[in-house]
Parts: C-alpha cells; sequence; structure tokens
C-alpha cells in the first residue's frame, strides 16, 4: 500500500466534489460565482488522475503476479469486481427515486438505461442522458470496468515485451492527438472526456510510469524527494494557472497529464517531507472512503438541493452541509458496506 498516494484519491475526488457544484454558477455571492467558474469548474481533473492512478497502482500490484502466473486473470477480476461493483449497485439504487419521473415518461428506455448502468456499459454511449444517467459520476467506473477487462490481456500481450508496449502508448498518444484535428466539436466531449478506449491512455501511462518507478527505485539513485515533490506540486499548479488559455478539449486529459504523472511518480517513493505528512493515518483513511465520497456526492447534492435548499438561504452553508453529510455517508458505507462485501465477495 502507497499511503501518500492513497492520501491523494480523496484531494482529486475533492476536485470533482465541487465542479459539481453546479448551483454556483447562479449565486448570489459573487466570490462563489467566480470561484466555480474559474476555479472549481476545472474539478473534472479528477478524473484523470484516477485514471492514471489506476494503471500504476494495478501494475504495482498486479503486474508481476499476472506475468510469473502467481495470480490469473480471474483472481484479478474477482478483485476489482469486488471492489468497484457492491458501492455502485447501492448507489445505482439509490439514484432511482431521482430520475423515477423518466419511467412514466418512456418505460422502455428508462428500463434500458437501468440495465445499461446495471452491467457497466454507460460510457460507451454518446447521449449525455445515458453516460450521465442514475448515479452520473458512475460512467468513469465504466470506463474503469473496462480498464479491468483489459488489463490481464495487456499485461501478457505487451508487458512480456516493454518495447512492444512502449510502441503500442506512443502511437496511442499519436492517434490521440490527431484526433484533435479530425472529431467534430460536438463530439469531443464524449471522445476525450468519457469514451473508455480514449481514456485507456491515461491508463496506460499510469502503467507506463509503474515501470519508470520501478526502474528508477531498482537503481538507487540519491534524490531529494521533498524537493520533487514540492516541484510536481509547483508544476500542478502552473499548469492549472494557465489552464484558461488551454482549449477545453485539451484539459479533458492531454494537457494534464504531465503534472499528475509527477505526482503519482514523485509521492509513489514515499520518502519526501510531504509524502510522510499525507501518510497520516488522518489523511490515509480521507483516502480510504475517497470512492465513497466521489461514488455518494453528486447523490447528497441532487437530493439536499430538491428536498432541503429551499429552506438554506446561505451557498456556502448548502456546500459546508453536503461536504460533511457525504463525508460521514462515505465512512459509515466504507465501514459497514464496501469493506464486508470486498471481504464476502473475494472469499465466495
Amino acid at each position: 500500500m502507497i499511503k501518500p498516494l492513497t492520501s491523494l484519491r480523496f484531494i482529486f475526488a475533492l476536485f470533482v466534489f465541487v465542479s459539481h457544484l453546479d448551483f454556483l454558477s447562479k449565486s448570489k455571492n459573487e466570490t462563489l460565482r467566480v470561484l466555480f467558474k474559474h476555479i472549481f469548474f476545472e474539478g473534472y481533473i479528477g478524473v484523470s488522475f484516477f485514471f492514471i492512478l489506476s494503471g500504476f497502482i494495478l501494475a504495482y500490484k498486479y503486474q508481476i503476479p499476472l506475468l510469473r502466473g502467481e495470480k490469473d486473470k480471474i483472481f484479478f477480476w474477482k478483485a476489482r469486481f469486488a471492489r468497484i461493483y457492491p458501492l455502485h449497485l447501492l448507489t445505482l439504487f439509490l439514484s432511482i427515486p431521482l430520475v423515477f419521473s423518466e419511467f412514466f415518461q418512456n418505460q422502455i428506455k428508462f428500463i434500458l438505461k437501468f440495465l445499461i448502468n446495471l452491467i457497466l456499459i454507460q460510457s460507451f454511449f454518446p447521449q449525455e442522458n445515458v453516460h450521465y444517467s442514475f448515479n452520473a459520476p458512475s460512467w468513469s467506473i465504466s470506463d474503469e470496468a473496462f480498464f479491468y477487462l483489459l488489463f490481464p490481456f495487456f499485461i501478457y500481450l505487451f508487458l512480456k515485451q516493454s518495447k512492444r508496449f512502449y510502441c503500442l502508448l506512443l502511437l496511442s498518444i499519436t492517434i490521440v492527438f490527431a484526433l484533435f484535428f479530425i472529431v467534430p466539436q460536438h463530439w469531443q466531449h464524449f471522445i476525450f472526456y468519457i469514451f473508455p478506449p480514449i481514456r485507456f491512455v491515461d491508463f496506460m501511462l499510469g502503467i507506463a510510469l509503474f515501470n519508470l518507478f520501478s526502474y528508477v527505485r531498482r537503481k538507487k539513485p540519491e534524490m531529494n524527494f521533498s524537493k520533487i515533490e514540492w516541484f510536481s506540486i509547483l508544476l500542478f499548479i502552473l499548469f492549472f494557472w494557465f489552464h484558461e488559455k488551454i482549449p477545453l478539449t485539451f484539459r479533458y486529459s492531454i494537457y494534464y497529464w504531465l503534472p499528475i504523472s509527477l505526482i503519482i511518480f514523485s509521492f509513489a517513493f514515499q520518502q519526501g517531507k510531504i509524502s510522510r505528512f499525507l501518510s497520516h493515518r488522518f489523511f490515509f483513511l480521507a483516502g480510504e472512503i475517497s470512492y465513497g465520497f466521489y461514488m455518494f456526492h453528486q447523490l447528497v447534492i441532487r437530493y439536499f438541493l430538491n428536498y432541503l435548499g429551499q429552506y438554506v438561504h446561505s451557498d456556502l452553508v448548502i456546500i459546508v452541509v453536503i461536504f460533511i453529510i457525504t463525508l460521514l455517508i462515505s465512512y459509515l458505507s466504507f465501514q459497514y458496506y464496501e469493506r464486508p462485501l470486498n471481504r464476502f465477495v473475494r472469499n465466495i
């Protein structure tokens, strides 16, 4: 377990949380409106962090055992299913009351969308009312499920010969860049932000990052890890500072590849001062409940605004209350639902 990276998961889940506070765009509080427009909206970059980190962590945990035959594809898929699906299933059912009015408009379409979400293939559909249906953040879990499905085959086919892997990675990056000049504008959000085969490049970057990390760790060079950690954070801030000068489509993934990759790489060593700070049990616990925080946060926002928002007249208070409720639910879910079901599924 790499504690600083686990802790960072919560920070980037928080990025996604603030990006979904859409009601702030019409807030009477000018400061909150400006913050949402220029800072909070950009929080969707948390998804890029999760995709790259996912490739890194899965390679860290499973690449060598799979290549050596110590673990097989079934073991891997079972472990990943146990990790993501129980919470996805719970949040899917919790989202039904929020969208149930659609059932009376078109029962067949409602049931089809439910089944699409149930088997986690919603991110393959370009229509927003499909890939963002029910619990909208689960589209990224649909992408993750696609990555998990491919990962063992990908390891066997490409990681046995590293040159083949890096040629494929370079080709994939080139294709993504080329697509920016080909894909019509109205398709760009879906293709570059949602579509699993394109986001698989982020996942591949994470795998490449792990192999670079392993190589450097074996060499044991003299490195000032605290300075590298600070540099990675400052580079990320620099990229973020200039984000409004970069086309939105480019920012969906490619623009942040470098700073996010450097953050993951530098903190993976766990030897800098910031790493030691992030390894504190409080931050580590926050990282452990981050999956729940990510999956619950938009449901809490929608339920609160639909049923209680009219009674609270301060947007700042609404943000604080929603955050605390999401945090509490995430902790309870982790302790009494996710961990027990994870163990149960793994032992079947």
